[in-house]
């Protein structure tokens, strides 16, 4: 699906950019390296429960999953084409405006968003998903 991008951060400390690793002190993880961030929040998901079922007409969202484990269901609203993914720690992904999203809590999830636009009511629209994971 070319509306959305899954990667999971390098696993590292010695290169440039976003990047994540572990030391005695704790996990220390450089989310978004060199990027326009004018939006950002976090979220819980409890297993069993979802958050989403929509999309944005401008909006590009990221995510970053800190810890736990997500199915996410994505609809292209210009090709009709659908997908699913389950993310988990260490991986963000990226969604592009027209691309309705729903993420059902798998397990217990910690999650960052964060997008180089402003968030706007105005903007966001009801998707239509089945909401069973």
């Amino acid at each position: 699906m070319e509306k959305i991008s899954i990667e999971y951060l390098p696993y590292t400390n010695e290169i440039e950019g976003a990047k994540r690793w572990d030391e005695e002190k704790g996990e220390f993880v450089q989310v978004s390296y060199n990027r326009e961030i004018r939006h950002l929040a976090y979220f819980e998901l409890k297993e069993g429960f979802f958050r989403g079922s929509h999309y944005h007409e401008k909006k590009e969202e990221s995510f970053y999953i800190i810890s736990g484990k997500i199915r996410a269901k994505f609809y292209d609203i210009d090709t009709g084409e659908k997908d699913q993914q389950i993310l988990e720690k260490g991986q963000i992904i990226n969604i592009k405006p027209r691309c309705a999203h729903i993420f059902y809590g798998i397990e217990y999830a910690r999650v960052i968003e964060f997008s180089p636009q402003v968030y706007d009511k105005e903007d966001t629209f009801k998707g239509d998903f089945d909401y069973e994971g």
